[in-house]
Order: C-alpha cells, then sequence, then structure tokens
C-alpha cells in the first residue's frame, strides 16, 4: 500500500485479494447491461482499490456505464467509490473527469429517493476538494428544508463540514439558516447537529439560543443536552458573563435520568465552580451513578472523579460517607477496595463513625452467611472489612468495645491472614486502653485452645506474657494441653505421644519473620479418632487441641514463646502458689525436652536456648545456686522481662504502623499548592481582563510576563539542554560509523507501549534506495508499525518510528538488520544491527505494602529466584542502597508520602536521596546495618502491569570486609522474577559496573 493511500484512506475493509484482475476485465463486467453484474464488479473493484491496488483508467468507464444506474445496491458502492478514488493528477490538479462526477453527485443531491439523498451528503462531508464542493452548496443548502429528518441531519453536517474546512466565508448565510432550521426543527439529530455547528462557528448565535430556551433544555433529549454541556465548558472557561445562568442550566440536567448527561454535569460543576452547593450536586450525581450502575468499569471510573472531589473538598464529602459505602454491596473486590480508599481516613470523623463502625460490622456479619461463604472473592472482602474496623476504632475505643468480640471469633478461623489481623487489632486496644485488657484477655484465655495457626497463637501468648497481672488468667491457661499429668505421661509428651490412634495432619510451612529471615510453621488441621485424655485435677474429658498437636509437631518458635510467656508471667506474679510455680517449670522443661529430641531440634537451636534462658530465671526464683556466668545471664534475663520493656517497643511498632497504615484517621491527602514568594508580583484574579481564546500566552500573567522581559526564559532552555542530555544518554548506537548506514536508536516508554526512534544516515557519496530497518523481538513484546521504506540521498540522514506493544514486566530484546539499494550494485546489501535491550525499570513503580500482605503474598507466589551476593562493595548500607535504586523497591512496611517534587516524581526511579530518606525512617534497619555484621531487608515493588515483586536480601559481611549472602526474588509470574534477578546480578558488582 502506498503513503499516500495509507495518508489519504478513509476507509478500511480487508479482502483475501489473490491474483487481481486487469482493468480490461473489470471493464467488460462494469459495461454489461445487467444491473447484478455491475454491483458484484463494483464491489470487487471498491475491495481491490482499499488494498492498495490502482485502476485510473476505469474512472472513466463508472461515469459512462455505471453512474445512470437506478440500481439502489451500486448507489451504495458508487458513494464509496467516490470517496476512496484518486481525484487529482501527480501535479496536485484536480482530474478533468471530476466535474462530470460533481453533475452526477448534483442529481444525487436532487434525487426524490431520501436515502440517495442522505448518503451523498454524508459523502460530501468526507470530500476535501473545493472545486468538487464549489457547484453543489446551492443543492446542499436546499437539503436543509427537506421533508425528512434523515436528509436535514446529513445537510446540516455537510454545511459544517463545507465551513470547519474552508471557512464561513465560502458560505456566508449558512449560519443564519442553520440557527432558522434550529427554530423549527423537531427532530432530535438534526437539533443536536445543527446546535453544534453554531458553537463552533458562530458561539454568540448558540449562546443567544440556549438562553432563550434556558427552562425548556431540561425536557430536550439527552445528545442535546450533552451539546449544550460542551458549550457552557467552553464559554465558561473564556468569560464569566453568563456563567450564573449556564450553571443554572447545569444543575437543572444534573438530575437528568440520562447517565451520560448526569455524569458530565458533575464533571462541569467540578471543573467550573468551587461552591459547596454545586460540589455537593456534583458529588450527589456521582453517587447515584455509583449506586445504580451495574457495570463495574462505571463504578470504577466514578470512584476516580470521587476521589478527585475528595482532595480538594474534604468538607463536602464527609457527609456523603454512607451514600458512598453503598457501593459495598457490588461484588466486584477492587470496586470495594477503592470505597474503602476514598471512605476511610480523612472522611471519618466523630460525627459519623459510629455509622461507619455499624455499617462495617454488618457487612463482616454478612460475610459469614451461606450464600456468601459460597461467593468468590469473601474470605479477601472479609480481611478488607477487618483491616477497615481495625482503622476505624483504633481511635475510637467507645466503638472498639462493639466489635472486638465479633472479630475475636475469627481468631479460630482456619485463614491465618484473617486471625493475624484480628491479633494486631487485639494487641493494639490492649496496649492503648489499659480499661480494655482484662475483658479481652479473659475472652482470648477462653478461646486460645481452639487457636491453630501458629503464628496467631504467638501472637495471643506474647499478650499474655506481657500485659496479663491477674492470677485468674493464669489459672485460665492451665486446661490448656500443655499441663503435665503424671510422670507416665511424661514419658509419653516426651516419645511424641506415639499411641494415638491415628495421627492428626500438620502441614509445615517456611515463612518469613520479621527480620526477614525464614523459620518453619507447622498447622494443625485436625485428626479423627484423637485419644481423649484424663486430666489430674479436673478428672474430665478433653480432646487434645491445635496447640498442644503443634507443640508435639515440633514447632520451635510456638515452644519458644509459650515458655517466655509463662515465665514472664511467674516473674511478674511475685505471690504465685509455689505448687502452681512449680508446674509451670514442669511445663517448661517438658518442652524443652521435646525440642531437644526432635529432629530438627537440638541442644543448640535457638528455641532450646531460649527455653534455658527461661529454666534458669526459675532457678533464680527458687533460690538454686547456679555458676556465677549463668546467675548473672538469668539475672540480666530476669530483669528485662520484669521491666516490662516490651510495652515501649511496641509502642514505637504501633506509632510506625499508625504513621505507615492504608487508612490514616484524620490525615488529608496532600494537595499541591503554589506557593509564592516574598518577592513575587502579586497577581489579583478578578482585577485582570479577560480574554477568550488568547492561546498559550493568553493565560501568562504579570509575574510570568516580568520575568520573559528580564530572560527567565534561560531556566527554560537550561531545562530543555537537561532534557536533551538526558534523551542523549539513552540513545543506543545500532550500526558502525564505517558502515554505508548508520542506524541509532532512541527507546521511549509510553504506558504500555514502545516508540522506537531511529536516525537513519546514508554515510555513502551515492544514493540509497528502498532503505528498510527489519525488526524482530524477543521477549512479550509485538511489533505493531514497522518502519516503512525510505530513499536517501548521499549524506541525507531521516528519522523513522517504530511502535512496539508490551504484554508483561519482562526483559525484552529488539534486534534486527537494515537492507538498502545501490544503483551500482545488482543486489541488496545488508547489515546486522546491534541488540536492544528494554530496561525493566521503566515498568517497575515505586509502591507501598504492609508487613502482613508481604508475608501473605511471599507464601502464594509460586515463581522464586536465587541471585547470590557477587559484590565490590564492602558497606552494607551502600549495597542495600545500590539495589534499591536500580531495582525502584520500597523497604516493606514504610510508606513514604513527600511533598514537593517527590510526588510528581513517584512514578519516576528511584534517586540516591529518595532511598537514603527511606533507610533514614526505617530506624531499625538502620541501627542494624550500622551495628551488626548481618542484614534482612523484605524490599517491596509494583509494576505497571500490576504484578507484584517481592524480594528479601539477606547480606553477611565477613571477617574480610567482603559481604556475602543471597537475594530471593518472588512473584506471581515467571518474567518479572527472571528479569530482576538479571537486573540484580548486571547491577551488584558495583557502583562502577551499574554506570557502564
Amino acid at each position: 500500500m502506498s503513503v499516500e493511500t495509507e495518508k489519504y484512506c478513509t476507509v478500511l475493509i480487508h479482502y483475501e485479494k489473490g491474483v487481481p484482475p486487469t482493468s480490461e476485465e473489470l471493464a467488460k463486467k462494469l459495461e454489461s447491461k445487467k444491473e447484478t453484474v455491475q454491483a458484484e464488479a463494483l464491489e470487487e473493484l471498491v475491495l481491490l482499490m482499499i488494498n492498495g491496488e490502482s485502476y485510473p483508467k476505469l474512472l472513466m468507464t463508472i461515469i459512462r456505464f455505471v453512474v445512470t444506474s437506478r440500481d439502489h445496491r451500486v448507489k451504495k458502492l458508487l458513494t464509496i467509490y467516490w470517496e476512496i478514488v484518486e481525484k487529482t493528477k501527480d501535479n496536485g490538479d484536480l482530474k478533468e473527469e471530476m466535474i462530470l462526477v460533481c453533475n452526477a453527485l448534483r442529481n444525487d443531491l436532487m434525487h426524490a429517493n431520501e436515502y440517495v439523498c442522505g448518503s451523498t451528503l454524508r459523502l460530501l462531508c468526507k470530500m476535501k476538494y473545493y472545486r468538487i464542493l464549489e457547484p453543489l452548496k446551492e443543492a446542499v443548502l436546499r437539503n436543509l428544508g427537506h421533508r425528512h429528518s434523515y436528509v436535514r441531519r446529513n445537510a446540516v453536517m455537510c454545511v459544517f463540514s463545507i465551513v470547519k474546512s474552508f471557512g464561513v466565508e465560502v458560505l456566508p448565510e449558512a449560519p443564519e439558516d442553520i440557527e432558522q432550521l434550529l427554530l423549527v426543527e423537531g427532530d432530535l439529530s438534526t437539533k443536536r447537529n445543527a446546535f453544534l455547528m453554531l458553537v463552533n462557528c458562530d458561539q454568540e448565535r448558540a449562546i443567544k439560543y440556549v438562553l432563550s430556551l434556558q427552562d425548556q433544555v431540561s425536557s430536550m433529549g439527552d445528545i442535546f443536552q450533552l451539546a449544550v454541556l460542551e458549550l457552557v465548558r467552553k464559554v465558561c472557561r473564556s468569560t464569566s458573563v453568563n456563567k450564573g445562568r449556564f450553571l443554572r442550566i447545569v444543575f437543572d440536567l444534573a438530575a437528568s435520568s440520562s447517565t451520560a448527561v448526569s455524569y458530565e454535569c458533575a464533571s462541569s460543576l467540578v471543573t467550573l465552580s468551587s461552591s459547596p452547593v454545586a460540589i455537593h450536586q456534583a458529588a450527589q450525581a456521582y453517587v447515584q451513578l455509583l449506586t445504580e450502575q451495574s457495570d463495574n468499569n462505571v463504578k470504577l471510573i466514578v470512584l476516580d472523579r470521587l476521589r478527585d472531589v475528595q482532595k480538594h473538598h474534604k468538607q463536602v464529602m464527609e457527609g456523603m460517607v454512607m451514600d458512598i459505602f453503598r457501593a459495598l454491596t457490588c461484588p466486584s473486590l477492587d470496586v470495594r477496595k477503592k470505597v474503602m480508599d476514598i471512605c476511610l481516613g480523612s472522611l471519618v470523623s466523630p460525627r459519623n463513625i459510629k455509622d461507619v463502625v455499624a455499617l462495617l460490622k454488618k457487612e463482616v456479619i454478612k460475610t459469614l452467611g451461606y450464600e456468601a461463604s459460597n461467593t468468590e472473592g469473601n474470605l479477601e472482602y472479609r480481611r478488607l472489612l477487618i483491616r477497615a474496623l481495625h482503622a476505624c476504632t483504633g481511635q475510637y475505643p467507645d466503638q472498639a468495645q462493639s466489635v472486638m468480640f465479633l472479630l475475636m471469633d475469627f481468631l479460630t478461623e482456619s485463614d491465618q491472614t484473617t486471625a493475624t489481623e484480628v491479633v494486631m487489632f487485639l494487641r493494639e486496644l490492649i496496649a492503648n486502653y489499659s480499661d480494655m485488657r482484662m475483658p479481652i484477655l479473659q475472652r482470648l484465655a477462653e478461646c486460645v485452645g481452639d487457636v491453630s495457626q501458629s503464628r496467631v497463637l504467638r501472637g495471643c501468648l506474647w499478650l499474655f506474657g506481657e500485659y496479663c497481672e491477674d492470677e485468674a488468667v493464669l489459672a485460665a491457661l492451665r486446661p490448656l494441653p500443655l499441663a503435665v499429668e503424671d510422670g507416665a505421661k511424661d514419658k509419653k509428651e516426651a516419645a511424641g505421644d506415639k499411641k494415638e490412634k491415628k495421627a492428626p495432619k500438620i502441614t509445615t510451612k517456611t515463612v518469613v519473620l520479621a527480620d526477614g529471615t525464614y523459620g518453619t510453621q507447622n498447622v494443625y488441621e485436625g485428626g479423627e479418632g484423637e485419644e481423649e485424655e484424663v486430666e489430674d485435677k479436673g478428672k474430665t474429658d478433653t480432646k487434645k487441641t491445635a496447640f498442644r498437636t503443634l507443640l508435639l509437631g515440633g514447632d520451635f518458635l510456638l515452644s519458644a514463646m509459650v515458655g517466655v510467656s509463662l515465665t514472664k508471667l511467674c516473674i511478674k506474679l511475685k505471690n504465685l502458689p509455689v505448687a502452681l510455680r512449680n508446674e509451670v517449670l514442669l511445663v517448661i522443661v517438658n518442652i524443652f525436652k521435646l525440642v531437644k529430641q526432635h529432629v530438627c531440634g537440638g541442644e543448640k537451636c535457638d528455641s532450646a536456648v531460649r527455653l534455658s534462658q527461661c529454666i534458669r530465671a526459675f532457678a533464680v526464683m527458687g533460690n538454686s545456686q547456679l555458676p556465677p556466668p549463668q546467675l548473672a545471664a538469668a539475672q540480666l534475663v530476669q530483669g528485662d522481662w520484669g521491666a516490662a520493656q516490651g510495652r515501649g517497643q511496641l509502642a514505637k511498632v504501633l506509632e510506625l504502623a499508625a504513621q505507615n497504615s492504608e487508612w490514616a484517621l484524620g490525615q488529608e491527602e496532600e494537595v499541591q499548592e503554589k506557593s509564592v514568594a516574598p518577592d513575587e508580583c502579586i497577581v489579583f484574579r478578578q482585577l485582570r481582563e479577560r480574554k477568550g481564546g488568547a492561546g498559550p500566552a493568553g493565560g501568562m500573567d504579570d509575574d510570568e510576563d516580568f520575568h520573559a522581559a528580564r530572560g527567565a526564559s534561560m531556566a527554560q532552555a537550561a531545562a530543555d539542554g537537561a532534557l536533551f542530555a538526558e534523551r542523549l544518554a539513552k540513545v543506543q548506537q545500532m550500526t558502525g560509523l564505517a558502515d554505508p548506514v548508520y542506524v541509532e536508536a532512541f527507546l521511549q516508554v509510553h504506558s504500555f507501549d514502545l516508540m522506537l526512534e531511529l536516525l537513519v544516515v546514508n554515510r555513502t557519496n551515492e544514493t540509497l534506495q528502498n532503505v528498510l530497518v527489519e525488526l524482530s523481538t524477543q521477549g512479550d513484546l509485538k511489533l505493531v508499525d514497522r518502519p516503512s521504506a525510505v530513499t536517501l540521498a548521499a549524506g541525507q540522514q531521516m528519522t523513522l518510528h517504530a511502535s512496539i506493544k508490551v504484554a508483561s514486566t519482562e526483559t525484552g530484546i529488539i534486534f534486527g538488520y537494515v537492507t538498502f539499494e545501490k544503483k551500482s550494485a545488482a543486489d541488496k546489501e545488508c547489515s546486522v544491527l546491534n541488540e536492544l535491550h528494554v530496561d525493566i525499570l521503566d515498568y517497575i513503580e515505586r509502591s507501598w505494602i504492609n508487613e502482613l500482605a508481604f508475608r501473605t503474598m511471599w507464601s502464594e507466589f509460586e515463581w522464586e529466584n536465587k541471585v547470590n551476593i557477587n559484590t565490590s562493595i564492602t558497606e552494607v548500607g551502600t549495597f542495600l542502597e545500590h539495589i534499591m535504586r536500580n531495582t525502584n523497591m520500597s523497604i516493606v512496611g514504610r510508606s513514604y508520602k513527600k511533598t514537593g517534587d517527590n510526588k510528581t516524581q513517584k512514578k519516576g526511579k528511584l534517586t540516591a536521596e529518595d532511598v537514603q530518606d527511606m533507610l533514614k525512617d526505617a530506624v531499625g534497619i538502620k541501627k542494624l546495618i550500622d551495628t551488626s555484621s548481618f542484614v534482612a531487608v523484605n524490599l517491596y515493588a509494583k509494576s505497571i502491569f500490576g504484578e507484584d515483586a517481592l524480594a528479601n536480601i539477606s547480606i553477611e559481611k565477613l571477617p574480610d570486609g567482603k559481604l556475602t549472602g543471597s537475594c530471593r526474588i518472588r512473584s506471581r509470574t515467571q518474567g518479572i522474577a527472571l528479569s530482576l534477578g538479571d537486573r540484580i546480578t548486571i547491577v551488584q558488582r558495583g557502583v562502577q559496573a551499574s554506570r557502564e
């Protein structure tokens, strides 16, 4: 297909043409007296011409034999033929045959059949040759008064097209004729077309017409109302003369039954006015669309608009929180998440907290129903609701009391994430509100035996050990399966309780601890026919719980937590009976034996060391004789645990969690405001002369004018120079300077597309013909638009473009060759291009995630890529900064909401200053880097395609100063894990290597 055909083609129909027929064969069919044969021949000709064939000799044949046909199918095909046929000679002059075509078109404009007349008018809308349109102007204007609305509608658009292309001077009477038609027209489509023409060609007439029908606009059709809104937006931006009257029209239309009109009215009100009444009306229209439309895409779009309104008009939106929450009835998790993001945070206040919590409680109860339990995404929705209740009630203790017992029922859930969310919620309540501690701890003591998740049990036991101060709660712990009944039972437990009828199912999983290291976790899933045991004191039959089974199965983390919690309780309760203290010691010793004799345990494992500390602490409390080193260690442990230092550390953790919460209550989103320096001019916008359509320079205020006058444009020139330098650094040489054709490439990323800009230079002293750059891709890249062939004179250069579609985050490669022809050579010559690698950082954005979500995804993701650390960098902090800067990854559990320029660069690459700020805010990690030879950090990033990238970097500094360790990368898909691993392998060798 030629370049000219591509440029002027307005019709594109695919056709497998095979071997195209000759002009003589088609002419013979077109000259046939049978109209069916003519129609088939004309259809074949049209399809062939659309797909690049040229039949210039057939134009006269069609004028002589086909134009006079009255067959409707032939008439339809003729309109397409007149649209695609070449109408000019090679020099650009109109062909003489087109004068005869004008006569045929004039006859069709005056045809008795309204379809023929209307379709001819549609054809003339696409004609851009005034010599063809000039003799037809009178016939087009005459059709404005045609009896059929289809003809009048297309006549208006034809007049609009002529005026728009060649100016109102060619049809000076057109605006007046259109206005007269508008006053008497009854057809809605025709009226809309006529009004649009006045809006674009004679705005004063359009304004006058709208104001004359101000009270009737709300009763007109939706397509006309949309055209009125377009006029309102145009006029109000340029002048405020009639802004009040126009806004009244918009207010009336906001309650329209048409969803499109209602949406456009809301957008117009937000754009044109900052009045609370106008913003409330707009928000009300958005909420109505949100609740009434069933399409999830519409809901997501409306929620985005509401988010924009919330940023600037928080007070207005605060009263509509409950209305927005009605969108939670939508089953889409994306919609529900966006609703939470909008409503929670700055919009939750003491005035509406009670209603918000009541609604969230009702939604939680709904997720427990039989129908909801079978719904896809119900579990994720329940997690979202629990997090929302946590965020809402954390600062309102009176509301927390109404939900804490409801949420505590989820502690026994099989879903670890849900139960862990509840424990985090209870931890915050116990730490911040002392009057709630006893009820929560008593309820925990009742249900802790039914908890099946090791992580949840550890959280509950830590709370007992740190905050429990009542002997009754300790007594409530006694029925736990940790209590030892007799000596024979001790032996059975130490042997692993081999006499059970059927062993329960215990699943062992590898989990990521808070410091980024690995640990094992056993999940108890119950066993049938478990042996019932008889307690020594109560003489009651009890079934063995998951707690006991996890300990017997070798959950070392849980074993250590049981020992530490019981020891803390005994240290704090000074008046504890000796028998009870001895019973606790017996339990800890029993657990120590289990850990010591386990296949994966031993005397030197972490849990055994921790339990031995507990036993020594008991020995000190019992005034036992210990060697001086052990006595000092035991007293140190006893002093630390008795001083309640854990509460202070927990307060810091909770403070950090509140700062990094996804829904921080009372915190408004930062809106970038324009600041004015003390020495700058003050501009009163209300006193300025309003100039409509002043163009780009029309918006320049006095301040900018003054700066421009004194040469402040030099700063812009410097910025342009920096931009040019940045682009120049990304230019890659594809061929050598000694090659006949020199090619260099500049790759630019536009969202999901890549734009490849190729500079092609002819380095020879002769003309090169058919210079063609052939490209291929490797990876998840698809070449959409290929560069076209060009002819280059000696020394000439030309810029070509290629468009590439990207489907996922993966390191892609672009390669190919360039071919060209010389007049002196018989065959084509070829040069191979260098490979062009697509930088994965262009698709990875810095993002935020909390630790719980990170661990959940880490356990779910299947693909893992392990990269061993091999670097010339000798400092742990420098290496970590280097990796973060070159992978765009942020530290897990830390949100970085910076003001100023950093906010606008959120999606850009991380700078060294950004990384240093992250590490500075992460106090614990910074301290670990400065004082320890081992550091483990969790990192997170997200691609523009929504793919999550997780990384755990474990670094150890050896005595000789070298760094060792590994970096594990996990993702849901293979591509991003492998690509990030390759990236880290390349950049980790050192700062110098990354610059190269």
